[in-house]
């Protein structure tokens, strides 16, 4: 469950927050379930809506930040853990794959809500269609139609890193 809600965060503390959040809700709601889903599906889903939640609350504080934080020279947030990283031969690699990290980071954030919960379920956790469907409560035929936009997104942002 920490993972799919580490997929469906934007940081580590917060996936952390979203993890707690969903573990206490499927504790309070455990009474309530019903033996006609799998149990799996009934907790991913509870993770999916915590970050959801989540999202939801924290937008206004985000907008604010957003608003009040340093831009680098492009305009793009000022990411000073990366941008601190010195460059030498030694380190050329691990500053390739710093940079990767990144881009992966802003392509998932990228996507709709329903894209990247439908990636981080099938690509992330390999979770079978049909049961991303469940949790995500639509058709297998729109988890197909958020899977293959959220590859061409992905794809697309991604480019640049594709030898």
């Amino acid at each position: 469950m920490l993972s799919v809600a580490a997929g469906l965060a934007s940081s580590p503390d917060e996936a952390d927050d979203i993890y707690q959040d969903a573990m206490i809700n499927a504790y309070k709601a455990l009474p309530k379930f019903r033996k006609d889903a799998q149990f799996k599906t009934w907790l991913y889903r509870i993770v999916v809506n915590a970050a959801m939640d989540h999202h939801r609350k924290l937008k206004s504080k985000l907008k604010y930040f957003v608003t009040n934080t340093a831009s680098s020279d492009d305009g793009e947030p000022f990411h000073r853990e990366y941008e601190q990283y010195e460059c030498s031969e030694s380190n050329e690699n691990s500053l390739h794959n710093q940079r990767l990290a990144v881009a992966i980071t802003k392509a998932l954030e990228s996507l709709s809500a329903n894209e990247k919960i439908a990636f981080v379920l099938c690509h992330q956790q390999g979770l079978k269609m049909e049961d991303a469907a469940g949790v995500m409560q639509c058709s297998v035929g729109a988890v197909k139609n958020f899977l293959f936009r959220s590859r061409q997104k992905m794809r697309e942002k991604l480019e640049p890193y594709v030898r």
